[in-house]
């Protein structure tokens, strides 16, 4: 008989949510044992569980709560909670975003928009310890890379808040520098990267 596998998923529109607890659930060896729609929600719950010593083997995690980030969620659990595997599924899925998944101790990382079996596909990877990214996200991951590889340590630490939706002001408050440094980075940013401005830069790298 198979091991049951548990999971908890972490999405903030309500019938996604559902959909893909009933989408898992289809399979008979998988049993959700919670589900979130914020941070504070999906932190709460999942500190109850660890409590009873119930904590999911999975968390399927969605990358933008409205105005929360799961990367923050991501890194507190890695952090604190480290047993369970996380699997972004997420509808944005461009480069940036992914490093930063995988930097932040993602073990799987799968569009929303590719089939169910993908899903499953990375499910059975990273229960049996590997880490599994989406065949089609990996070619691009290589040339952000480069890209990434040639901005200074500060233009990189800007990049990475900028790839994570933060303004200007969160960026200088949390680097400790004023905001004309900041304008400075990103226009050397925007010159190494062939962008034209923050939008352009977020197309490209960040969704």
């Amino acid at each position: 008989m198979e091991h049951e596998v548990t999971f908890f998923v972490v999405e903030d529109h309500t019938l996604t949510n559902r959909g893909i607890r009933q989408l898992i659930c289809e399979r008979s060896r998988y049993s959700c044992i919670g589900y979130a729609v914020s941070k504070s929600e999906c932190l709460e719950k999942l500190n109850e569980l660890s409590k009873k010593s119930k904590l999911p083997d999975i968390l399927i995690l969605d990358l933008f709560l409205g105005e929360e980030s799961g990367l923050d969620i991501l890194r507190e659990v890695k952090t604190n909670l480290p047993s369970i595997k996380v699997i972004v599924y997420s509808m944005y899925a461009k480069p940036g975003i992914v490093s930063l998944a995988i930097e932040g101790g993602a073990n799987g990382f799968v569009v929303k928009s590719a089939p169910e079996t993908e899903l499953f596909a990375a499910i059975q990877a990273v229960l049996g310890g590997n880490t599994y990214v989406q065949q089609t996200l990996v070619a691009p991951l290589f040339t952000y890379k480069t890209i990434f590889d040639g901005l200074t340590r500060q233009e990189q630490a800007v990049f990475k808040k900028l790839i994570e939706r933060k303004s200007r002001t969160q960026i200088a408050k949390e680097m400790n520098i004023v905001e004309r440094s900041v304008e400075n980075y990103l226009s050397r940013i925007y010159s190494k990267t062939g962008c034209k401005n923050h939008e352009d830069l977020i197309k490209k790298f960040g969704e």
